[in-house]
């Protein structure tokens, strides 16, 4: 039996096989390099939010850490230079750290003002409090620390019974809130986590009040807000920062 080997055929097809397989690693090359860059300009932002940050903090020690799930340095930039501009009286945060030292910095520069602080973990609430008092800034926090319980009023998880959220008597006195910032609880305590935070303190915003989501780049935290705008008759204003921002404000 004979075979007839054409020897342009082959060559030219070995050369098919090599050119497909550098487009695919230049494909490759091409999506490592994207990625490089991303980071790099995500790393850039940050860091320039962060010397920004620096340069309004008149604070005497190191700022926490700002990385992994603490607020990042481009939306605690934001929220002081909002807080320096707005001038709120009073402040309700769900999830104490960075963002309290920052806030309580802010109300110290203004001169007045009072942080409501929940958290449900003892261990990040006490670290937070050793941090207000190195800046001598306790006047302007109300630093309230008790474990989560059992929610038992309208959510959007379908599992009630795995609900968990803050105890509604740590914000049964406080009234007439000027700005809320929902960064707690965690995702993993259950679905829709931090759902609750609005139908808690609804009756007590104060009428030009904004409520601040952080993480909204997260398609729970895409979710809740939205049905918050919707039930109670409010506009969002996204800002693509790190982790997503969602502003929301009552409607006139």
């Amino acid at each position: 039996m004979k075979y007839n080997i054409n020897q342009t055929h082959i060559i030219k097809t070995i050369k098919e096989l090599f050119s497909k397989q550098d487009k695919k690693l230049q494909d490759i090359q091409a999506k490592i390099l994207s990625q490089i860059q991303h980071v790099e300009k995500l790393n850039f932002a940050q860091n320039e939010s962060f010397y920004w940050l620096a340069k309004r903090l008149k604070l005497k020690n190191a700022l926490p850490h700002t990385r992994g799930w603490p607020m990042s340095p481009d939306i605690l930039l934001k929220l002081h230079e909002y807080i320096a501009s707005v001038k709120p009286k009073k402040i309700v945060e769900f999830g104490s750290g960075v963002s309290t030292v920052v806030i309580c910095d802010a109300l110290q520069q203004n001169g007045f003002g009072t942080l409501y602080s929940i958290d449900h973990l003892e261990q990040f609430g006490e670290q937070t409090l050793q941090n207000i008092k190195k800046e001598s800034l306790e006047k302007f926090v109300d630093l309230r620390i008790v474990p989560l319980e059992l929610w038992q009023d309208e959510h959007m998880c379908e599992d009630k019974e795995s609900v968990f959220w803050y105890q509604k008597k740590l914000i049964e006195d406080i009234q007439d809130i000027d700005l809320l910032i929902v960064d707690g609880p965690p995702g993993v305590t259950c679905q829709y986590a931090r759902y609750p935070a609005l139908p808690a303190l609804y009756d007590k915003l104060s009428p030009n009040v904004q409520v601040w989501l952080d993480d909204t780049s997260r398609g729970e935290e895409k979710e809740i807000c939205k049905t918050w705008a919707d039930k109670y008759d409010m506009d969002i204003k996204y800002f693509p920062l790190e982790k997503g921002l969602s502003v929301l404000t009552k409607r006139s």
